[in-house]
């Protein structure tokens, strides 16, 4: 008896060894949303798991990733979930969770390996395991097989400042999930405010920080960064600007182009109607405690600021620098010209954050988007006329 449950338990052994020999001498594929992992160098079977190189798995599932040489950590963020694994060690962190690894993040021939199933899995993918293969098959809601799986409306609502880049994000989220129906539209960042708090939207675009003075229990997330640039008409001779100047401009202590360099004509002053979360952030930047003179002209939308100042040669407004085109010029402020570059170099100061705000931590289609949003491939269209925010 004994000597029959030695020979089956050997048998077993060897057989498990036998498999395990032939899944580690096969070529690992992988395959991500139906199209093969991109990789540098070859996956590797230990202790039974996958690894993969860091960056062709972190960066396909829209995660940014940094590496910190000196206590070789690895730390990726995607949305609100951030992951950090360290070389050799088993302990990781999944956002305030401590998790005990199978097997530990190595190097590899100068390249760092993490974990395939842990890091898919935690960035909520799926991951499955074909043998007939040898391929790990992993999906995501954002494309390939499982895109059809996202399917519901959502509504946005807010900044006009916002609107434009959240109208680009929806149209290629909704081109990748044809079940997903998005709508948005403009208003103010305080109608963003106010409709997320009272669940009319599933989301509120908001070109400002968050204030106490804001209904409690919502949730900011920022995707992106935008600067304000002041705009005069293209043919007004003014090119340059101080911080200054701008202040009494729109307060009303400078009130002929004369006065700082200009013809000899009044100065027609534009501005947004409340609430705005451009003016907000502009009257922080520019006017501190003091107001906007009386006889300006009040616009509810970037647009519309921008169309009165291209339409009369004597006007002076601000405008989110995604709005700016020939139709209106913007003079250097403080000696600094204000373009992309220099806002995302930090020269440009007059800068802000872009933020989507939901009631409570966003849950399921609102936060599929909002992790789209903060993806690489989000990212990249935020960079077109925007500061990404990685």
């Amino acid at each position: 008896m004994k000597k029959s449950l030695l020979i089956v338990s050997l048998v077993a052994v060897l057989t498990l060894l036998c498999v395990q020999l032939a899944f580690a001498a096969g070529t690992i594929s992988v395959q991500v949303n139906g199209k093969a992992l991109s990789m540098d160098s070859k996956p590797f079977i230990k202790q039974g798991k996958v690894l993969v190189p860091m960056r062709a798995i972190f960066e396909t599932l829209g995660a940014s990733v940094k590496w910190d040489d000196k206590t070789q950590k690895v730390t990726a963020k995607k949305g609100s979930t951030e992951i950090a694994l360290w070389i050799g060690k088993k302990e990781a962190k999944v956002g305030s969770k401590n998790v005990i690894l199978d097997v530990a993040a190595a190097v590899d021939k100068g390249r760092t390996f993490v974990p395939l199933r842990f890091v898919a899995e935690s960035l909520g993918a799926k991951v499955d395991w074909v043998s007939s293969k040898n391929l790990v098959v992993v999906t995501t809601g954002g494309g390939g097989a499982a895109a059809a799986e996202l399917s519901g409306s959502l509504k946005m609502s807010g900044s006009t400042s916002v609107q434009p880049l959240a109208e680009e994000l929806t149209q290629v989220f909704m081109k990748e999930n044809p079940k997903v129906q998005i709508t948005v539209t403009g208003g103010g960042s305080g109608v963003g405010i106010k409709d997320a708090a009272d669940g009319k939207v599933n989301i509120g675009n908001v070109s400002r920080n968050l204030k106490d003075s804001d209904p409690k229990g919502l949730v900011a997330t920022t995707i992106a960064k935008d600067a304000i640039v002041i705009v005069v008409n293209p043919k007004n001779p003014v090119d340059k600007l101080t911080t200054d100047q701008v202040k009494k401009i729109f307060t009303g202590a400078i009130t002929n182009w004369k006065d700082i360099g200009g013809k000899n004509a009044p100065i027609i002053v534009n501005s947004r109607t409340a609430p705005s979360g451009t003016f907000d952030f502009f009257k922080e930047k520019f006017l501190g405690e003091d107001n906007v003179v009386a006889t300006a002209k009040q616009h509810a939308s970037n647009g519309l600021v921008r169309q009165a100042v291209a339409g009369n040669e004597n006007a002076i407004g601000f405008i989110s620098m995604g709005f700016m085109d020939s139709s209106v010029k913007a003079p250097t402020l403080d000696g600094v010209k204000p373009t992309l570059e220099n806002a995302k170099n930090g020269t440009y100061k007059v800068v802000r954050p872009f933020i989507m705000v939901t009631k409570g931590a966003p849950t399921g289609l609102a936060k599929s988007f909002l992790d789209f949003v903060l993806s690489s491939e989000g990212q990249s269209i935020v960079k077109k006329e925007y500061i990404s925010i990685q």
